[in-house]
């Protein structure tokens, strides 16, 4: 038994390990105003293909969760806005770890062909050049972390990967900040002014092509940045102590090849676009 344990908890702490990465940002889970821990889960599931074959299914869940926060008030209406927005757990869950058990559950169920043998997946996540009828094996891999925790705003980063058949076909990280003084998530409003979200563009593409060394959107172009009308401001965006950073899924804007882009834009050349209550004036 004792074995047991002990390679229980130290496959556990593989998965958490795993997850401490990839994320872009800066802080760490012991900085900063939370103070964060780190939970992980697992949960599996089947469902039986049009051929009669079997596709087994797994999510691995690792989460970084507001632990303690002032007072056990203010700290319980964080941890409900992390469960909501982060787990998209339904308002009746009240721990972290029932809303991570439920959101392992969504990802089983959302990923399963319905009952009328539809063999696409019914999640958006779901992709690849594998047809859906070839997959025996699906594995979602999500890590939840901390990418910035100061100046009472806190940014955690959503990595989701996706296995069929053990082949990694798409990776995607997405940003979801909170206003820890209004207890709010933010929104590209709480930042910018909408009538400024055009000019914000503008200096995201200029921004590009000073990063990438390109004179014009013709050498963008040939970088693999194909799809130049898809950049715009988004609300997938996190904070660092320079300045905000966009991000944008892969084959969105660029050639898979590329990656995921990430834009920063300096706290400086923002300003004048500020909104009048922008939580960017405490940075």
């Amino acid at each position: 038994m004792n074995h047991k344990l002990f390679f229980c908890a130290f496959a556990l702490l593989l998965l958490i390990t795993a997850g401490a990465c990839s994320c872009s940002g800066e802080s760490g889970s012991g900085k900063g105003d939370v103070e964060i821990a780190t939970d992980s889960i697992s949960d599996t599931g089947s469902f039986k293909k049009s051929n009669g074959e079997v596709c087994q299914m797994k999510v691995n869940l690792v989460v970084s969760y507001p632990q303690a926060y002032k007072d056990s008030v203010t700290l319980d209406k964080l941890r409900k806005l992390f469960a909501a927005h982060l787990l998209r757990a339904p308002k009746d869950i009240k721990s972290i770890k029932d809303a991570m058990q439920f959101y392992a559950k969504s990802i089983i169920s959302r990923n399963t062909p319905s009952q009328y043998g539809q063999q696409a997946s019914a999640s958006d996540t779901v992709n690849g050049d594998i047809d859906e009828i070839d997959i025996d094996k699906f594995e979602s891999t999500i890590n939840i972390k901390v990418v910035y925790n100061d100046n009472e705003l806190i940014t955690f980063c959503k990595e989701e990967a996706i296995d069929k058949n053990g082949q990694r076909t798409s990776t995607s990280h997405h940003y979801t900040s909170f206003d820890l003084k209004e207890m709010k998530k933010i929104s590209l409003a709480d930042l910018i002014r909408e009538d400024s979200y055009d000019k914000v563009t503008a200096l995201l593409k200029s921004k590009l092509m000073d990063d990438k060394g390109a004179s014009n959107e013709d050498e963008l172009n040939d970088m693999g940045y194909f799809n130049l009308p898809n950049l715009a401001v988004t609300n997938n965006f996190f904070f660092t102590s320079k300045g905000v950073t966009w991000s944008y899924d892969s084959s969105v804007i660029a050639v898979a090849s590329v990656g995921e882009p990430t834009i920063n834009i300096d706290y400086d050349d923002l300003e004048q676009y500020y909104s009048d209550n922008s939580v960017l004036k405490r940075l």
